[in-house]
Protein backbone atom coordinates (compact mmCIF):
# COMPACT_ATOMS: atom_id res chain seq x y z
CA UNK A 1 0.00 0.00 0.00
CA UNK A 2 1.11 3.33 -0.60
CA UNK A 3 1.78 6.06 2.23
CA UNK A 4 0.40 9.19 3.30
CA UNK A 5 1.30 11.70 0.36
CA UNK A 6 1.02 15.63 1.67
CA UNK A 7 2.22 17.17 -1.26
CA UNK A 8 0.20 19.33 -3.43
CA UNK A 9 -2.28 17.31 -5.50
CA UNK A 10 -2.79 19.61 -8.71
CA UNK A 11 -5.86 16.75 -9.40
CA UNK A 12 -7.54 17.00 -6.30
CA UNK A 13 -10.37 18.00 -7.59
CA UNK A 14 -10.80 14.73 -9.73
CA UNK A 15 -14.04 13.97 -10.75
CA UNK A 16 -15.69 10.18 -9.46
CA UNK A 17 -13.27 7.48 -10.93
CA UNK A 18 -13.76 6.68 -14.68
CA UNK A 19 -14.43 2.41 -13.12
CA UNK A 20 -17.55 3.78 -11.65
CA UNK A 21 -19.41 4.27 -15.01
CA UNK A 22 -20.31 0.74 -14.91
CA UNK A 23 -21.63 0.71 -11.39
CA UNK A 24 -25.18 0.80 -10.60
CA UNK A 25 -26.25 4.91 -10.13
CA UNK A 26 -29.43 6.75 -9.04
CA UNK A 27 -31.74 8.43 -11.21
CA UNK A 28 -32.77 11.37 -8.82
CA UNK A 29 -31.86 12.91 -5.75
CA UNK A 30 -34.58 11.65 -3.54
CA UNK A 31 -34.55 7.93 -2.96
CA UNK A 32 -37.47 7.59 -0.79
CA UNK A 33 -40.73 9.13 -0.92
CA UNK A 34 -44.00 9.71 1.07
CA UNK A 35 -47.52 9.44 -0.01
CA UNK A 36 -50.65 9.50 0.81
CA UNK A 37 -49.70 9.26 4.82
CA UNK A 38 -47.78 5.75 3.56
CA UNK A 39 -43.94 5.57 2.09
CA UNK A 40 -43.39 4.61 -1.60
CA UNK A 41 -40.00 2.78 -2.37
CA UNK A 42 -38.11 2.36 -5.37
CA UNK A 43 -38.56 -0.72 -7.58
CA UNK A 44 -34.84 -1.79 -6.64
CA UNK A 45 -35.88 -1.46 -2.82
CA UNK A 46 -39.20 -3.64 -3.20
CA UNK A 47 -38.08 -6.54 -5.24
CA UNK A 48 -34.61 -6.97 -2.68
CA UNK A 49 -36.71 -6.67 0.54
CA UNK A 50 -39.43 -9.27 -1.46
CA UNK A 51 -36.11 -11.92 -1.52
CA UNK A 52 -35.11 -11.51 1.54
CA UNK A 53 -36.46 -14.16 3.92
CA UNK A 54 -37.88 -12.70 7.16
CA UNK A 55 -39.15 -9.65 6.05
CA UNK A 56 -43.05 -8.61 5.72
CA UNK A 57 -44.01 -6.12 4.01
CA UNK A 58 -46.70 -3.42 6.16
CA UNK A 59 -49.90 -1.87 5.28
CA UNK A 60 -48.19 1.38 5.47
CA UNK A 61 -45.67 0.36 2.73
CA UNK A 62 -42.57 -0.26 5.18
CA UNK A 63 -40.56 -3.42 5.67
CA UNK A 64 -39.47 -5.02 8.89
CA UNK A 65 -38.47 -8.34 10.53
CA UNK A 66 -41.04 -7.82 13.18
CA UNK A 67 -38.55 -9.09 15.60
CA UNK A 68 -36.57 -7.49 17.99
CA UNK A 69 -32.96 -9.38 18.28
CA UNK A 70 -30.58 -7.37 20.67
CA UNK A 71 -27.63 -5.76 19.77
CA UNK A 72 -25.04 -4.29 21.51
CA UNK A 73 -25.71 -0.87 20.75
CA UNK A 74 -27.36 2.00 22.53
CA UNK A 75 -30.42 2.11 20.36
CA UNK A 76 -31.77 4.80 23.02
CA UNK A 77 -29.57 7.23 21.79
CA UNK A 78 -30.10 7.04 18.48
CA UNK A 79 -32.56 10.41 17.98
CA UNK A 80 -30.09 12.29 19.75
CA UNK A 81 -26.78 10.64 18.35
CA UNK A 82 -28.78 12.19 14.82
CA UNK A 83 -29.26 15.87 15.78
CA UNK A 84 -24.99 15.22 16.99
CA UNK A 85 -24.41 13.78 13.30
CA UNK A 86 -25.73 16.49 11.72
CA UNK A 87 -23.41 18.82 13.22
CA UNK A 88 -20.21 16.52 13.57
CA UNK A 89 -16.53 17.38 11.91
CA UNK A 90 -16.16 13.57 12.55
CA UNK A 91 -19.44 12.11 11.11
CA UNK A 92 -18.94 14.71 8.03
CA UNK A 93 -15.21 13.24 7.58
CA UNK A 94 -16.14 9.86 7.64
CA UNK A 95 -18.84 10.04 5.24
CA UNK A 96 -16.64 12.19 2.71
CA UNK A 97 -13.65 9.12 3.11
CA UNK A 98 -16.31 6.29 2.70
CA UNK A 99 -17.53 8.22 -0.59
CA UNK A 100 -14.33 8.99 -1.80
CA UNK A 101 -13.52 4.86 -1.55
CA UNK A 102 -16.58 4.08 -2.83
CA UNK A 103 -15.74 6.19 -5.89
CA UNK A 104 -12.40 4.37 -6.32
CA UNK A 105 -14.36 0.87 -6.06
CA UNK A 106 -18.00 1.58 -6.86
CA UNK A 107 -20.30 -1.20 -6.21
CA UNK A 108 -22.07 -3.28 -9.50
CA UNK A 109 -25.28 -2.74 -7.74
CA UNK A 110 -27.10 -0.92 -4.71
CA UNK A 111 -25.31 -0.87 -1.46
CA UNK A 112 -26.81 -2.76 1.63
CA UNK A 113 -26.21 -0.50 4.49
CA UNK A 114 -25.98 -2.80 7.27
CA UNK A 115 -27.07 -1.29 10.53
CA UNK A 116 -27.09 2.27 9.05
CA UNK A 117 -27.93 3.92 11.97
CA UNK A 118 -29.53 6.86 10.99
CA UNK A 119 -28.97 6.49 7.63
CA UNK A 120 -26.43 8.97 7.61
CA UNK A 121 -23.71 7.42 5.34
CA UNK A 122 -26.37 6.06 2.89
CA UNK A 123 -27.86 9.53 2.92
CA UNK A 124 -24.46 10.76 1.65
CA UNK A 125 -23.66 7.76 -0.43
CA UNK A 126 -27.23 8.46 -2.22
CA UNK A 127 -26.51 12.06 -2.86
CA UNK A 128 -22.66 10.96 -4.75
CA UNK A 129 -25.33 9.48 -7.10
CA UNK A 130 -25.40 5.94 -5.55
CA UNK A 131 -28.40 3.33 -4.66
CA UNK A 132 -28.15 2.47 -1.15
CA UNK A 133 -30.78 0.90 1.73
CA UNK A 134 -30.09 0.49 5.53
CA UNK A 135 -31.01 -2.41 7.04
CA UNK A 136 -31.42 -1.16 10.90
CA UNK A 137 -32.98 -2.87 13.46
CA UNK A 138 -33.47 0.52 15.74
CA UNK A 139 -36.89 1.89 15.67
CA UNK A 140 -35.83 5.83 15.87
CA UNK A 141 -33.04 5.24 13.74
CA UNK A 142 -35.33 3.53 11.21
CA UNK A 143 -37.57 6.85 11.56
CA UNK A 144 -34.84 9.30 10.88
CA UNK A 145 -33.75 7.28 7.72
CA UNK A 146 -37.55 8.10 6.41
CA UNK A 147 -37.31 11.45 7.42
CA UNK A 148 -34.12 11.88 5.65
CA UNK A 149 -35.20 10.08 2.88
CA UNK A 150 -33.80 7.06 3.09
CA UNK A 151 -35.16 3.69 2.08
CA UNK A 152 -34.56 1.05 5.60
CA UNK A 153 -35.81 -1.86 6.38
CA UNK A 154 -36.53 -2.27 10.11
CA UNK A 155 -34.38 -5.49 11.13
CA UNK A 156 -31.39 -6.66 12.51
CA UNK A 157 -29.20 -8.70 10.18
CA UNK A 158 -29.54 -11.72 11.61
CA UNK A 159 -33.10 -12.10 11.80
CA UNK A 160 -33.35 -11.70 7.70
CA UNK A 161 -32.51 -14.11 5.58
CA UNK A 162 -31.20 -12.32 2.02
CA UNK A 163 -30.85 -15.02 -0.83
CA UNK A 164 -26.83 -16.49 -1.25
CA UNK A 165 -24.97 -14.99 -3.93
CA UNK A 166 -28.11 -12.36 -4.37
CA UNK A 167 -26.59 -8.81 -3.16
CA UNK A 168 -24.26 -6.62 -5.22
CA UNK A 169 -22.95 -4.49 -1.96
CA UNK A 170 -22.63 -4.31 1.70
CA UNK A 171 -21.32 -1.64 3.69
CA UNK A 172 -20.41 -2.11 7.57
CA UNK A 173 -19.71 1.48 8.74
CA UNK A 174 -18.72 1.40 12.70
CA UNK A 175 -21.22 -1.70 13.11
CA UNK A 176 -18.58 -4.65 13.33
CA UNK A 177 -16.71 -3.77 16.51
CA UNK A 178 -20.17 -4.61 18.17
CA UNK A 179 -20.64 -8.00 17.00
CA UNK A 180 -19.25 -10.49 19.39
CA UNK A 181 -18.65 -13.18 16.65
CA UNK A 182 -16.89 -10.88 14.15
CA UNK A 183 -15.94 -14.05 11.57
CA UNK A 184 -19.05 -15.57 11.36
CA UNK A 185 -20.70 -12.20 10.81
CA UNK A 186 -17.86 -11.86 7.81
CA UNK A 187 -18.41 -15.14 6.68
CA UNK A 188 -22.60 -15.08 6.25
CA UNK A 189 -21.57 -10.95 4.53
CA UNK A 190 -19.94 -12.63 1.95
CA UNK A 191 -21.66 -15.69 1.02
CA UNK A 192 -24.48 -13.23 0.45
CA UNK A 193 -22.51 -10.78 -1.86
CA UNK A 194 -22.84 -12.05 -5.51
CA UNK A 195 -19.37 -12.87 -7.37
CA UNK A 196 -17.94 -9.69 -8.06
CA UNK A 197 -20.02 -8.04 -5.25
CA UNK A 198 -18.43 -5.12 -3.10
CA UNK A 199 -17.50 -4.90 1.32
CA UNK A 200 -16.81 -1.79 2.18
CA UNK A 201 -15.86 -1.92 6.18
CA UNK A 202 -14.87 0.64 8.45
CA UNK A 203 -14.16 0.23 12.18
CA UNK A 204 -11.96 1.59 15.23
CA UNK A 205 -8.20 1.39 15.13
CA UNK A 206 -6.10 0.25 18.14
CA UNK A 207 -7.06 -1.60 20.83
CA UNK A 208 -4.51 0.98 22.62
CA UNK A 209 -6.89 3.55 22.11
CA UNK A 210 -9.42 1.78 23.86
CA UNK A 211 -11.90 4.02 26.40
CA UNK A 212 -14.90 4.14 27.86
CA UNK A 213 -16.36 5.83 25.09
CA UNK A 214 -15.78 2.35 23.58
CA UNK A 215 -17.59 0.07 26.78
CA UNK A 216 -20.25 2.47 26.49
CA UNK A 217 -21.21 2.10 22.39
CA UNK A 218 -21.14 -1.89 22.89
CA UNK A 219 -17.93 -2.76 21.68
CA UNK A 220 -15.66 -5.94 21.83
CA UNK A 221 -12.82 -4.81 20.33
CA UNK A 222 -11.03 -2.13 17.90
CA UNK A 223 -9.04 -3.50 15.22
CA UNK A 224 -5.81 -2.82 12.88
CA UNK A 225 -5.34 -3.08 9.50
CA UNK A 226 -3.68 -6.36 9.23
CA UNK A 227 -6.23 -7.93 11.96
CA UNK A 228 -9.18 -6.78 9.58
CA UNK A 229 -7.62 -8.27 6.40
CA UNK A 230 -6.47 -11.59 7.74
CA UNK A 231 -10.35 -11.84 8.98
CA UNK A 232 -11.61 -10.82 5.25
CA UNK A 233 -9.08 -13.00 3.84
CA UNK A 234 -9.80 -15.96 5.71
CA UNK A 235 -13.40 -15.60 4.52
CA UNK A 236 -12.39 -15.73 0.95
CA UNK A 237 -12.30 -11.36 0.44
CA UNK A 238 -9.63 -10.01 -1.53
CA UNK A 239 -8.45 -6.69 -0.57
CA UNK A 240 -8.90 -4.26 -2.80
CA UNK A 241 -8.05 -0.76 -1.05
CA UNK A 242 -7.01 -0.20 2.54
CA UNK A 243 -6.60 2.83 4.75
CA UNK A 244 -7.03 4.15 8.17
CA UNK A 245 -8.29 8.19 8.34
CA UNK A 246 -8.39 10.43 10.84
CA UNK A 247 -4.46 10.43 11.79
CA UNK A 248 -4.69 13.61 13.32
CA UNK A 249 -6.59 12.46 16.19
CA UNK A 250 -4.92 9.74 17.34
CA UNK A 251 -2.69 11.85 20.30
CA UNK A 252 -6.12 13.77 20.94
CA UNK A 253 -8.38 10.96 21.62
CA UNK A 254 -5.35 9.19 23.75
CA UNK A 255 -5.61 12.29 25.62
CA UNK A 256 -8.80 12.82 26.33
CA UNK A 257 -10.07 9.20 26.45
CA UNK A 258 -7.58 6.66 26.58
CA UNK A 259 -5.68 7.98 29.64
CA UNK A 260 -8.73 8.95 32.02
CA UNK A 261 -10.17 5.80 31.28
CA UNK A 262 -6.55 4.05 32.27
CA UNK A 263 -6.83 6.65 35.39
CA UNK A 264 -11.05 5.28 35.81
CA UNK A 265 -11.88 9.33 35.84
CA UNK A 266 -14.11 8.77 32.42
CA UNK A 267 -17.01 6.92 33.44
CA UNK A 268 -20.66 7.52 32.23
CA UNK A 269 -19.94 9.64 28.93
CA UNK A 270 -23.02 12.06 28.51
CA UNK A 271 -24.68 13.14 25.29
CA UNK A 272 -23.11 17.02 25.90
CA UNK A 273 -19.81 15.45 26.39
CA UNK A 274 -20.46 13.72 22.95
CA UNK A 275 -21.73 16.59 21.00
CA UNK A 276 -18.93 19.03 22.73
CA UNK A 277 -16.43 16.26 21.35
CA UNK A 278 -18.10 16.44 17.69
CA UNK A 279 -17.53 19.99 17.35
CA UNK A 280 -14.62 21.54 16.17
CA UNK A 281 -12.78 23.86 18.56
CA UNK A 282 -12.65 27.56 17.29
CA UNK A 283 -9.29 29.30 16.43
CA UNK A 284 -5.50 27.77 15.31
CA UNK A 285 -6.58 23.85 16.64
CA UNK A 286 -9.58 23.60 15.08
CA UNK A 287 -8.07 25.37 11.38
CA UNK A 288 -5.39 22.66 11.98
CA UNK A 289 -8.02 20.00 12.26
CA UNK A 290 -9.81 20.95 9.33
CA UNK A 291 -6.40 21.65 7.20
CA UNK A 292 -5.72 17.70 8.06
CA UNK A 293 -8.74 15.85 7.04
CA UNK A 294 -8.76 17.84 3.50
CA UNK A 295 -5.70 16.65 3.10
CA UNK A 296 -6.73 12.86 4.11
CA UNK A 297 -9.41 13.48 1.54
CA UNK A 298 -7.14 14.35 -1.33
CA UNK A 299 -4.68 11.47 -0.46
CA UNK A 300 -7.28 8.97 -0.62
CA UNK A 301 -9.20 10.29 -3.62
CA UNK A 302 -5.70 9.68 -5.47
CA UNK A 303 -5.94 6.10 -4.03
CA UNK A 304 -3.36 6.28 -1.76
CA UNK A 305 -3.23 5.63 1.90
CA UNK A 306 -3.27 7.19 5.62
CA UNK A 307 -0.57 5.26 7.50
CA UNK A 308 -2.17 5.61 10.57
CA UNK A 309 -5.35 6.51 12.43
CA UNK A 310 -8.31 5.99 14.85
CA UNK A 311 -10.36 4.56 11.88
CA UNK A 312 -9.80 1.78 9.53
CA UNK A 313 -11.50 1.07 6.07
CA UNK A 314 -11.55 -1.56 3.79
CA UNK A 315 -12.94 -1.81 0.70
CA UNK A 316 -13.12 -5.85 -0.42
CA UNK A 317 -14.50 -8.03 -3.79
CA UNK A 318 -15.87 -11.22 -3.14
CA UNK A 319 -14.25 -13.31 -6.16
CA UNK A 320 -16.45 -14.12 -9.22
Amino acid sequence: MRRLDLLDDRNSRLHVSERAKGSSRNSGPCAFLSMSGGFYLPEWVENWCGRVGGLTKFPDGTWSSGVATDVSFPIHVQSELARVEDGSYWFAHRNNVIANVVDLFPPPGPIVDVGGGNGFVSRGLIQRGYDAIVVEPGEMGAKTCRARNVPVVQAAFQDIFPPKNGTPAIGLFDVLEHIEDDATALARIYETLTPGGMFYVAVPAYQSLWSQDDIDGGHFRRYTLSSLREKLNACGFTVEYETYFFASLVFPLFLVRTVPTMLRRRSNVTMAQTTDEHTLPKGMIGDALRWSFGEEERVIRRGRTVPFGTSCLIAARKPR
